[in-house]
């Protein structure tokens, strides 16, 4: 029995050095972890501000895009179409053509 007594001893009681050692690795690799975590946190947040800053540069291309087409169809348009020539221009100038009558209503609100 006295065999088997101090077997059960042997497992039961772990040296301190064996638990302090098992400590200090855990210590060693959550400071290195933290470490890594601090250096990869500014990479996110200035990945963050870029994402946003593309998306509103696209959102700008978009309507700048938009603008363009209008502007590329009014060119067009004046100079394939007469009519839409000459009725830009009676507007723009407040012109009128012979025995035209031409209403106009003020689009301010008086109160």
């Amino acid at each position: 029995m006295s065999d088997r007594f101090l077997e059960q001893q042997q497992q039961v009681a772990r040296p301190v050095w064996v638990s302090l050692n098992w400590a200090l690795t855990c210590f060693i690799a959550i400071v290195v972890l933290m470490t890594l975590a601090m250096r990869y946190l500014p990479e996110t947040s200035k990945r963050d501000e870029m994402r946003a800053e593309i998306q509103d540069l696209e959102t700008q291309l978009f309507a700048k895009k938009a603008v363009l087409q209008r502007h590329e169809r009014q060119e067009r348009l004046l100079r394939t179409s007469p009519e839409y020539l000459s009725m830009i221009a009676r507007d723009r100038l407040d012109l009128m053509q012979e025995g035209e009558t031409v209403y106009r209503f003020d689009t301010s609100v008086r109160r």
